[in-house]
């Protein structure tokens, strides 16, 4: 069997369990009444955190699911509370953060996380929030484990299995919503992959050794 280099780099890290990996996992806000200690619930659904994303290792888009059981999340920075941004900011500095997470528990709903402004959140930001403006926050983090589903005709779905939130934003072009755009043209372009390959001569193959390598994860 004649393999590809990237076919190679498969092989070496299938069995792997733990791939890093930074993503987000948008989370629905919903404001507290006056007098409650802390301002939001961020409320982190299953069925509303999926986004697609491309995989260059594998040549694929995929739509990627954050589990939220507490079996899949590592809430070891949670317990001692994650910084608030404004957005995706690379400089996540001490002035650059409007608040913080005071407390989490897992429901029925999934993760939910209570959040508290901080003195640099302005009271623009906070009535935005109260008056259902600004509708969902990103909780940001790095992904350990995933569990790969494939269906004919259907973007993979990658399931994050263990994840480890690390901090919110305020994103307000959130990148799921700007992916979701693009996912008939993804699904189409994936769709015709498989094709490709499907009418290739069965005679030696690297494309076909491969797709059965991928079929397996």
């Amino acid at each position: 069997m004649i393999l590809t280099q990237k076919s190679k780099r498969y092989m070496e890290n299938k069995d792997k369990e733990i791939k890093e990996d930074n993503r987000i996992c948008r989370a629905l806000i919903e404001p507290q009444a006056e007098g409650a200690d802390f301002d939001f619930v961020a409320v982190a659904v299953p069925s509303e955190n999926g986004q697609i994303n491309y995989n260059w290792r594998d040549d694929e888009y995929y739509n990627q699911v954050l589990r939220t059981a507490p079996e899949n999340i590592n809430a070891d920075r949670l317990d001692s509370g994650l910084p608030l941004f404004d957005n995706h900011v690379y400089d996540k500095s001490a002035m650059n953060i409007l608040g913080i997470t005071t407390g989490f528990e897992f429901t029925e709903r999934g993760l939910e996380v209570k959040c508290k402004f901080g003195n640099r959140a302005d009271m623009a930001l906070r009535n935005d929030v109260k008056e259902g403006i600004i509708k969902t926050v990103s909780i940001e983090g790095s992904i350990q484990r995933y569990e790969v589903e494939r269906k004919a005709g259907e973007l993979p779905i990658y399931f994050a299995t263990l994840w480890t939130p690390e901090s919110l934003s305020f994103a307000p072009v959130p990148n799921d919503i700007g992916a979701q755009i693009e996912v008939e043209r993804a699904i189409k372009q994936q769709i015709a992959k498989e094709a490709e390959i499907k009418t290739e001569p069965k005679t030696e193959t690297k494309t076909d050794n491969y797709k059965s390598l991928i079929n397996k994860f």
